[in-house]
């Protein structure tokens, strides 16, 4: 799993985003369930939002709420908080960032190879294959309780 980028800071910890024309960058929050079935209602409107906030080429769109829905299945399964919250963010017009918490302090998950015979044991190991494919970074808080991904919306090869 790809260390805590350098420099890299939660939404909680963040400064206010800088004016873009006189208005804040795009954002949105959502506090769920920490049950399965929430998590579609989760990409529900992570998709929505994306679509409408951000400069994503729709063929990334899938990828991202395939992150997220990762994201938030390890934080329903692993956490130990009757909630979760997803948060998405522009910290400058041409990034996104995403944050996914569930509140329960525990040691930062490691990625692992699983047998190609074994049903779980995959999901943050296609979360890096997808990041890495969309140029971004991820990791986890160093106590555990947030994972994030954040990604540059202006590459070279879009």
């Amino acid at each position: 799993m790809p260390p805590r980028v350098a420099g890299s800071i939660s939404l909680l910890e963040a400064a206010p985003p800088e004016k873009a024309i006189g208005a804040a960058l795009p954002a949105f929050g959502i506090a769920i369930r920490s049950e399965p079935s929430s998590v579609q209602a989760v990409r529900r409107v992570t998709r929505a939002w994306v679509r409408s906030q951000c400069q994503v080429p729709d063929d990334n769109v899938d990828a991202i709420l395939m992150v997220i829905s990762e994201l938030c299945a390890k934080a329903v399964q692993h956490g130990r908080c009757p909630s979760i919250d997803v948060r998405g963010w522009m910290p400058a017009p041409d990034e996104v960032r995403f944050e996914v918490y569930d509140w329960s302090p525990a040691p930062v998950p490691q990625l692992h190879h699983v047998d190609h015979e074994a049903e779980s044991g995959r999901g943050l190991l296609l979360v890096d294959l997808l990041i890495t494919e969309l140029g971004g970074s991820w990791g986890f808080s160093d106590d555990g309780t947030c994972a994030w991904c954040h990604l540059s919306l202006l590459r070279e090869d879009r």
